[in-house]
């Protein structure tokens, strides 16, 4: 007895000895990254010294001790996932452990954790337990502690302690200025939180939870976007002969060879300044919350079709977009100053003069970079635009050799020009479209769409071929192959597109096309997936005149009946959070939804409603409220189905999908963009195994 109690002692001393030791061989850092108004990345960096190791946090047991950490429990903030880690990883096999593959991290790893706020200051502390070693020993396990303070703008009535009982999913129907949000972290039992026996099996299910990434463009993507237009926008009438001159008016003008290059290399950063400045202003108007507002109202889409027609018609030759001479005018006398500030000002009078080439390029890179609300994104977009603009003045002033091998200024950027004039008329009617559809106008039918784009393209490539000449076409005896290829790909392309006239799918135009109705569906499959579920489908839906169900759904577009739909049938409810100006959604419904696993799972297993958010059909003044969540007054139908996504998720962006039980509640994490079909199925079949697992559990009790 007393030798145990020795070793006891013994242990504990130990223990003691290893918690107040600090490991020399890892420099710990702590930094926030904000990524909404309520959702931080926590960075936990660590600097390992040279030759030493730090195991990563997915070791087997038996194996050395693998990083870990611990989060205080706090109801000021939910946790967003697991920790993820990113760094020098290594993977070996190890002899001293029976042959164990390990994971571990040299010379530096990062570690990160999502957290969602639930109030406006928030404190954020925990601990990192971690061990390393080098090729001879191992130092013993240590915490290192860490504090994050983090401060934000929480969704309202938001509920933030981890494992607390679900919410039910508020519908707007029901609820007006004080509708409550769901909660950010649900219980997988939570349809039994009511019997504390049970609290055991419950398990935290977050809304982003291992949820795709829902933007629409990578940061790298973003990135190639803004360069390419911005080598497309250099290939401009008014923008390539300027490249030559002004390189030589630099060279010329300074008697010092050295001077006039850096001159050049000053006029083309003074470019790309000018263009991080746009991005800049256009962060400043990206609101992550009203972004969905903007992106599918009647203004900004109406303002990019007219915009872009107005440019294709320019680009054409019909009219030719100016700025006003006297900004013009003004700029060139502050370029007359010198120095640094006249420099500026030289490369402002280019941007201004080449606005009527140019601006067509902006104008399109606005429309991707603001789609995500983040403030990052037209920032690196238009950083990358600049860069493409302003590299060739500074680059050709070092080598002007290089100027000799560059293509003479001709007809070929004329023809260049009108190509995109007729590329501009055809992206036009995509924003014309989503107005049409919004506001169900029915102008714009699929077939008039494709008809409009097939002519488009067909004298486009007839343009190519040299068949249509146009007043500011040079007087060219023979057409390039590059003009040759391009021609044809442009007539393969409308050929391409005229059996959709008569209902062909047309899966990779399927983001930008009008309506369901005239899509193909495989009346077989269909027929076998009803037949299955022994359920004639409930014909008397709400707002089924406007909206048409695709592949033969029995879809439902609105909550709360979607929902007594589910209960009725005793099934699990599949919310489709959509839009008519979705593009990604198209995709999901023309590319995953038809697959035979997923169309029989959504057909057989659950009830299925697609709610739009950009729907502007008005509801009836009774069901119009305020909304906290959005701070406006909710009008339409897609001002609610949004609102109830927001309020709910914090997330805005469509596609995203939600698995609910027939009570409301979450059945597992929502999905956003999903290409993959294995991976869509296996999301389906873990919402139907865990709502019947829930029924289990009812039925046990």
């Amino acid at each position: 007895m007393k030798s145990l109690l020795w070793l006891l002692l013994m242990a504990g001393i130990v223990f003691n000895s290893y918690a107040q030791y600090t490991n020399p061989n890892v420099q710990w850092s702590f930094t926030v990254k904000k990524v909404s108004s309520d959702q931080f990345d926590l960075l936990i960096n660590a600097k390992i010294d040279a030759g030493n190791h730090l195991y990563s946090q997915f070791i087997a047991e038996d194996g050395p001790i693998p990083t870990t950490f611990s989060f205080e429990k706090s109801k000021d903030y939910v946790l967003v996932g697991k920790v993820k880690e990113t760094g020098n990883r290594k993977e070996a096999i190890e002899p001293l452990f029976d042959n164990m593959k390990l994971i571990w991290f040299e010379d530096n790893a990062v570690f990160t954790q999502r957290v969602k706020i639930t109030a406006p200051e928030v404190v954020v502390k925990g601990s990192v337990n971690f061990m390393t070693c080098d090729d001879k020993s191992c130092e013993p396990p240590t915490d290192q502690p860490f504090e994050f303070k983090l401060s934000g703008m929480p969704a309202p009535d938001t509920a933030g302690a981890t494992g607390s009982a679900a919410k039910e999913v508020t519908s707007p129907d029901t609820a007006r200025s004080d509708m409550p949000g769901a909660t950010s972290a649900i219980t997988s039992a939570a349809v039994a939180a009511v019997d504390s026996s049970l609290s055991a099996n419950a398990g935290t299910i977050n809304p982003d939870d291992d949820a795709e990434d829902v933007r629409m463009m990578s940061y790298w993507q973003t990135f190639l976007a803004g360069f390419g237009y911005g080598l497309i926008a250099l290939l401009m009438p008014c923008v390539w002969p300027v490249i030559p001159l002004t390189i030589s008016f630099f060279l010329k003008q300074n008697k010092s060879r050295k001077q006039g290059r850096m001159n050049a290399f000053l006029y083309g950063f003074s470019i790309i300044v000018i263009f991080v400045l746009l991005g800049i202003l256009v962060s400043l108007f990206t609101n992550e919350q009203k972004l969905n507002e903007l992106s599918t109202g009647w203004f900004f889409n109406m303002l990019f079709f007219v915009l872009f027609f107005l440019f294709g018609l320019s680009f054409l030759g019909v009219f030719e977009i100016r700025v006003p001479s006297s900004w013009i005018n003004k700029s060139e006398s502050l370029s007359d100053k010198g120095g640094l500030i006249g420099i500026f000002f030289m490369a402002f009078s280019l941007v201004l003069v080449s606005f009527s080439c140019t601006l067509p390029f902006v104008a399109n890179l606005i429309s991707i970079v603001s789609r995500d609300g983040e403030f990052m994104k037209p920032l690196i977009g238009f950083t990358a635009f600049g860069l493409a603009l302003g590299l060739p003045f500074g680059l050709f002033a070092w080598f002007p050799s290089g100027l000799k091998k560059l293509p003479k200024s001709g007809g070929w950027m004329n023809t260049i020009k009108v190509s995109f004039g007729f590329i501009e008329l055809a992206l036009s009617f995509i924003y014309l479209s989503k107005v049409d559809m919004a506001y169900h106008w029915n102008l714009l039918s699929r077939d008039i769409f494709l008809s409009v784009w097939i002519i488009i393209f067909l004298v486009l490539g007839m343009y190519l071929l040299g068949k249509i000449r146009l007043a500011l076409d040079g007087q060219e005896t023979h057409i390039s192959v590059p003009r040759l290829l391009f021609a044809l790909l442009s007539l393969a392309f409308a050929l391409y597109m005229v059996p959709g006239l008569w209902g062909a799918p047309l899966k990779p135009l399927s983001g930008f096309l009008p309506n369901y109705s005239e899509f193909s569906i495989d009346a077989s499959l269909n027929s076998q997936a009803v037949s299955e579920t022994g359920n004639q489908p409930h014909t008397a839906k709400k707002y089924a005149s406007l909206f048409e169900a695709p592949l033969g759904l029995d879809l439902y577009f609105e909550y709360d009946e979607a929902l007594a739909r589910a209960k009725e049938l005793k099934k699990p409810l599949f919310v489709d959070f959509t839009g008519w100006g979705c593009v990604n959604c198209r995709k999901m419904e023309k590319t995953v939804w038809p697959d035979p696993e997923v169309l029989k799972r959504l057909k057989n297993d659950y009830v299925t409603v697609s709610l739009y958010v950009d729907d502007k059909f008005e509801l009836p003044e009774a069901q119009q409220y305020f909304s906290k969540a959005l701070d406006k007054q909710v009008v339409t139908l897609g001002d609610r189905n949004f609102d109830l996504q927001y309020s709910n998720y914090g997330i805005g962006a469509q596609p995203y999908y939600v698995l609910l039980d027939n009570e409301g509640k979450l059945l597992t994490s929502p999905r956003a963009y999903t290409a993959d079909v294995a991976t869509y199925v296996k999301f389906l079949d873990d919402g139907i195994r865990e709502f019947r697992t829930r029924n289990n559990l009812l039925t046990s009790r």
